[in-house]
């Protein structure tokens, strides 16, 4: 089956056939047994976060465009016949609306960092993994590369700065391993981090770059990413002596892989999946 007729993108929505799901089941199980070998402990967190949440930590003061809300139909106000027209005409008007009190997270991490709110790490730190559907208002849409709604597969650290950015060497390390190992191509890159991009810390990443993405072809396909303590302070996470807590993650976006390595093996699910399964051994 090629890549083009497994695959069906419509609006930045996908629908997967079985050759590319097991490959991004192959590839995810390959990330979180890593994860788990170095800490890792596996985190469910919500598909739904409060809008007030994600405020607290710049979410629409950084990329409001982006974001994605939650809003329950307005019943009594509109009546079911209308609701039921504007449902055949394919999307509710304001007037057949309440007001949206939860959001569609656009990263995984958030659910972390808000779970851990006002808690204490250990005196070693903490390690975890999540993946989550994540969601995306962009400006076009395109395939693989570019959706509304994608899953991302994180590994997040929490703790000193020593260990966050031992956390971020690791990651490295194994990004840079796993490709090796698939013969995939990716070419590593400072970028900028909107966490930073419209507050006061701006001037740390003209200093020091806070985020590395891994680029195939012009896409970024995984990053590692230091928060310094941003999350720390904004959701109260503290070190055992009282300090917050900074972290650091890498993520992996698990459809762009599946673009990357579909476009490497010429379309060929098959030999993209013995090249996963055979990484798969040689890492583990």
């Amino acid at each position: 089956m090629s890549a083009q007729t497994a695959v069906r993108v419509s609006e930045g929505l996908v629908a997967l056939e079985e050759e590319p799901t097991r490959l991004a089941e192959t590839l995810d199980d390959l990330c979180t047994r890593w994860a788990r070998a170095s800490g890792a402990v596996a985190l469910t967190v919500p598909a739904l976060l409060p809008v007030a949440d994600l405020a607290a930590l710049d979410v629409y003061r950084n990329f409001p465009q982006l974001a994605l809300v939650s809003s329950p139909l307005n019943v009594a106000a509109a009546g079911t016949g209308q609701i039921e027209q504007q449902a055949s005409l394919g999307e509710f008007g304001p007037e057949a609306l309440r007001g949206a009190g939860l959001a569609l997270p656009s990263s995984a991490c958030y659910g972390v960092y808000l779970h851990h709110r006002d808690r204490q790490v250990s005196p070693d730190g903490e390690l975890v993994t999540v993946v989550a559907q994540c969601f995306r208002n962009e400006d076009r849409f395109d395939g693989l590369r570019r959706l509304k709604a994608f899953r991302m597969r994180e590994v997040v650290a929490l703790g000193s700065p020593d260990q966050v950015t031992d956390h971020l060497d690791h990651s490295a390390r194994f990004l840079e391993a796993l490709a090796g190992e698939v013969g995939l191509p990716l070419e590593r890159r400072a970028a900028s981090d909107p966490f930073f991009e419209s507050s006061e810390r701006a001037t740390f990443q003209q200093l020091l770059p806070v985020k590395y993405e891994y680029v195939y072809k012009g896409l970024a396909i995984a990053s590692v990413n230091t928060h310094f303590l941003f999350f720390g302070e904004r959701c109260a996470i503290s070190l055992p002596t009282g300090e917050p807590a900074s972290t650091s993650c890498v993520g992996f976006g698990v459809e762009r892989w599946l673009h990357a390595l579909a476009d490497h093996f010429g379309g060929d699910w098959e030999l993209a999946q013995d090249a996963v399964e055979k990484a798969g051994k040689s890492l583990a």
